[in-house]
């Protein structure tokens, strides 16, 4: 796998994780997941807490249309339909649902 190509999906989770967390990402100083071997394991689905969110992120890269997508659902436990669906690929972010959880 060539991780190289996968750089700008990365830095669009990133953004995006810091567009709807980003106070709490900063205050406590998070490291964000980084790009590894671990994501092609046979784990598909990762989950990053976010602590004061009362949530967190799951995601999963996945190829869909032939392309490698990271796919990643966010929400808040303690708020009724926060959760949001994007799909993230090297050409940018798009929302694919949301109001679940």
């Amino acid at each position: 796998m060539d991780f190289a190509a996968l750089s700008p999906t990365y830095a669009g989770f990133h953004q995006l994780m810091k567009q709807i967390a980003g106070d709490l990402i900063e205050r406590q100083q998070l490291e964000l997941p980084q790009l590894t071997a671990t994501l092609f394991t046979d784990q598909s689905h990762h989950y990053f807490p976010i602590p004061g969110m009362y949530g967190g992120f799951s995601y999963e890269l996945t190829i869909l249309e032939n392309e490698m997508v990271l796919i990643t659902e966010s929400w808040c436990r303690v708020v009724e339909g926060s959760g949001q669906r994007h799909i993230i690929t090297a050409k940018g972010i798009g929302l694919s649902a949301k109001g679940f959880v």
